[in-house]
């Protein structure tokens, strides 16, 4: 066994590496979410007004972008030492992190669609280890009443070529409709991460309450891994006060975000 900051990361590298997801339970603090749902709110709030009724994802599913800044990016976070030492082997010592955003389903929402986060290979007909993880924190306990997350272990081994176009088909529209496919889901506590390989597959599921369920998102890949935001998105966004506050592999991790300019006066 392989303890760090009480997790058995052997462990739960072993569990990823076959199932293609792996939790990490009580890993952020209350304090903490707190001080992000508090931020968060009126962000999510103004960019679904943006967005409108019918965002990308479906009626009432929304993915907000979440800025490069305090209280988000933190690095009691991003960079726990037993999420560092997983994130680690499964996609090596220079592993980064590009991209930042959220999902979010409204109350009345239904079944999202079978996907995965991406693409099975970037080189098509290759098996390929682990390019990217989604690393994603809910903000609230889910559920099944709110819209827990819904997984199929093992389909990151499976090519995009083996299967279906509309996945639905395959797998089922509703609850329990995947025939012999048995998926898992993770109703987690407050204060739990959850890391996939972005290639399972994956949905999530209706939101019956009366509150959003927010999960933000943190992407992390190879750093050879192409990141459309980052490729289109010119502007200095990253706050240089927060990147001098950060250790020497935190900056490792986000050296590919751009730092903004320094106000003078």
């Amino acid at each position: 066994m392989n303890e760090v900051a009480g997790y058995d990361v052997d462990r739960l590298i072993a569990e990823f590496r076959v199932n293609g997801f792996v939790v990490f339970d009580g890993l952020i603090a209350q304090a903490t979410l707190d001080r992000i749902q508090e931020a968060w709110t009126p962000i999510r709030d103004a960019d679904i007004e943006r967005q409108g009724p019918n965002p990308a994802r479906g009626w009432g599913r929304y993915n907000v972008r979440v800025p490069f800044r305090r209280p988000f990016v933190d690095a009691e976070i991003f960079e726990h030492p037993a999420l560092v030492a997983f994130l680690e082997a499964v996609l090596g010592k220079d592993y980064v992190w590009p991209h930042f955003d959220s999902n979010i389903p409204l109350p009345g929402t239904d079944y999202q669609r079978w996907h995965r986060d991406g693409v099975s290979s970037p080189f098509p007909g290759m098996r390929t280890p682990t390019c990217q993880v989604g690393v994603k924190f809910p903000l609230v306990d889910t559920s099944e009443e709110n819209g827990s997350f819904e997984v199929i272990p093992c389909t990151q081994y499976v090519g995009d070529e083996e299967l279906p176009a509309e996945l639905d088909d395959l797998f089922g529209r509703g609850p329990n409709d995947g025939g012999t496919f048995r998926s898992r889901r993770l109703d987690l506590k407050r204060g739990a991460l959850w890391a996939h390989d972005n290639r399972v597959l994956h949905r999530g599921t209706p939101n019956r309450s009366n509150r959003p369920r927010d999960e933000l998102c943190m992407a992390m890949n190879r750093p050879w891994v192409f990141n459309a935001w980052q490729h289109e998105f010119t502007e200095g966004h990253f706050p240089r006060d927060l990147w001098e506050s950060l250790s020497d592999h935190a900056r490792q991790v986000l050296r590919l975000q751009r730092l903004a300019e320094e106000r003078r006066t």
